[in-house]
C-alpha cells in the first residue's frame, strides 16, 4: 500500500529543493561549490580563487560555477536513498535518519563533482582535436557517464546491501 502521506512529504521536498538549487545564483551556491573546489586543487595542484557572481576561477582560465555545484545530482542522490528506503545507520528516530541521508548524500555529490571536474581539466588537457567532438560535448558526455556510474554504484551497494540485511 502507497504511503500517500510520506511520498507527498518526499516530493515537496524534493521540489522544494529542485526550486532553491534553480534559483539560486552562484553566490548563494558557494558553500556547495567550496569543498569541490578544494579537492579540485589538492587533485590538480591548480589555484582558485573565488570571484563574486562568476565562481572560482583559476589562472588557466577554468571556470567553475554555478553548473558544477551538483544540486542536480544531490536531489537525484536523496531520492534514490529514500525510494530505496535506505536507513544507513539502523537508526530508530526518522529526524536521525532522514538527517544521516542528506549528509551523506552531500558527501557522495562533493565525491562525484570532484571526479567530474578533475576528469574533465585531464581531459582538456589533451592537445589532440578530434574533428567530430569538441570540448564542450566531451565534458556534458564525461559528466553524464561519471554521474551514471556513480548512481548504479550507489543503486547497487544499497540493494545488495539491503539483500544481505533482509
Amino acid at each position: 500500500m502507497i504511503n500517500w502521506k510520506k511520498w507527498g512529504t518526499l516530493t515537496l521536498v524534493l521540489l522544494i529543493l529542485k526550486g532553491l538549487f534553480s534559483f539560486a545564483n552562484i553566490n548563494q551556491l558557494q558553500w556547495l561549490l567550496t569543498p569541490i573546489v578544494y579537492l579540485v586543487e589538492i587533485c590538480t595542484a591548480i589555484d582558485f580563487i573565488w570571484e563574486p557572481n562568476i565562481g572560482y576561477t583559476s589562472y588557466d582560465n577554468i571556470i567553475i560555477e554555478k553548473s558544477c555545484s551538483g544540486g542536480n545530482f544531490f536531489i537525484i542522490c536523496l531520492l534514490l536513498f529514500f525510494i530505496k528506503k535506505w536507513n544507513p545507520f539502523h537508526l530508530n528516530v526518522k529526524a536521525l535518519k532522514v538527517f544521516s541521508i542528506f549528509i551523506i548524500a552531500f558527501g557522495i555529490t562533493i565525491i562525484t563533482n570532484t571526479m567530474r571536474i578533475v576528469s574533465a581539466i585531464k581531459l582538456a588537457s589533451f592537445n589532440t582535436e578530434i574533428t567530430f567532438i569538441n570540448h564542450k560535448s566531451s565534458h556534458l558526455l564525461l559528466g553524464s557517464i561519471i554521474y551514471i556510474f556513480m548512481l548504479l554504484s550507489i543503486n547497487y551497494l544499497i540493494t545488495t546491501k539491503y539483500a544481505e540485511a533482509s
